[in-house]
């Protein structure tokens, strides 16, 4: 009988060098691979910082919307010119600064905390307080008035000893009787 090796006894040798350079290759594509997915990344948070900060800006052709919901190429243009900006490092705080100065307080979409703007910002709260109050004043108002009734008109003052009393209901049933 013919003995048969065993196939772990010895393993073929021309089947392990490109095993070994698939390997050596994939190392060196992995920084490769994990550069680009953090770019991807970096493209995302970048796209989301442009939408984020178009948003709080008006379009200035269309009539209500921000820029980052018009599709005029007027709002393409600044959101390009927001992504480039974003690109550079410069802050939200500066972007806006950016466009106010070209176009006026009116771009941004929220107006600032700070002077005219400030009334803007607390009125509708002094308004909710202010009409809180008066309703409250009315309630009680109300409720004040109800509790001491006026006095009616020809109506007889109580009478203070009992035949006062008897000669006045008598005077009451003979006008009682006398409409019948």
């Amino acid at each position: 009988m013919i003995a048969l090796p065993a196939p772990w006894a010895h393993p073929p040798r021309r089947g392990i060098v490109p095993l070994i350079l698939a390997a050596l290759l994939l190392l060196l594509l992995l920084p490769a691979i994990a550069w680009g997915q953090a770019s991807q990344l970096n493209d995302r948070e970048l796209e989301l910082e442009v939408q984020r900060i178009s948003d709080q800006l008006r379009c200035p052709t269309c009539q209500g919307s921000s820029v980052k919901d018009s599709d005029a190429s007027f709002s393409r243009q600044i959101r390009d010119k927001v992504r480039v900006m974003v690109k550079e490092g410069q802050t939200e705080d500066m972007i806006k600064a950016y466009f106010v100065t070209r176009y006026g307080e009116w771009i941004l979409r929220a107006p600032k905390k700070e002077g005219l703007g400030l009334v803007l910002w607390y009125s509708p709260v002094v308004l909710l307080v202010g009409v809180g109050f008066y309703l409250g004043w009315r309630v009680h108002r109300n409720n004040r008035s109800r509790k001491a009734p006026a006095p009616a008109e020809n109506v007889p003052a109580p009478a203070s000893n009992p035949q006062d009393f008897r000669a006045r209901l008598a005077q009451d049933l003979k006008r009682f009787e006398e409409q019948d």
